[in-house]
């Protein structure tokens, strides 16, 4: 994405907070907003990491986030979750406790910004499709 794109989208004073998992697509994005906060200095920008517990590698890509964010000078909070399955399998809970965590840790007048590749989203219409949502 060019900078130019995040020029439609973003004023030069925002507060942001990035969903950033450590992955292609947050990477991405939170590399381009610490170029945008570069040429616009007032804005404030930050990360925030899920660090659901699930994986073996939870710690190593909680690790790897505030690595990245500590070379690109930009304030990392990881988010320890609980995921209770209530029957909705692991990845809905997972989801659910993801929301929730992100939205208690907004600031008043902060924008939370997430990234999905065009892979992503086509998987995610495929699957809605498959289970026959619509």
């Amino acid at each position: 994405m060019p900078l130019s794109h995040l020029e439609s989208l973003l004023v030069p004073d925002a507060s942001l907070a990035v969903a950033f998992s450590g992955g292609l697509d947050s990477t991405v994005l939170l590399h381009q907003l610490t170029r945008w906060r570069q040429r616009y200095p007032a804005t404030k920008l930050r990360a925030l990491h899920v660090h659901h517990g699930l994986s073996p590698h939870a710690d190593a890509w909680a690790a790897h986030c505030l690595a990245l964010c500590q070379r690109w000078q930009v304030e990392c909070d990881i988010l320890r979750v609980q995921v209770e399955s209530r029957g909705e399998g692991v990845e809905a809970a997972a989801r659910r406790a993801r929301y929730a965590a992100l939205e208690s840790r907004l600031q008043p007048e902060e924008t939370l910004l997430t990234a999905q590749h065009l892979d992503d989203q086509c998987e995610t219409l495929l699957l809605a499709l498959k289970r026959g949502s619509g």
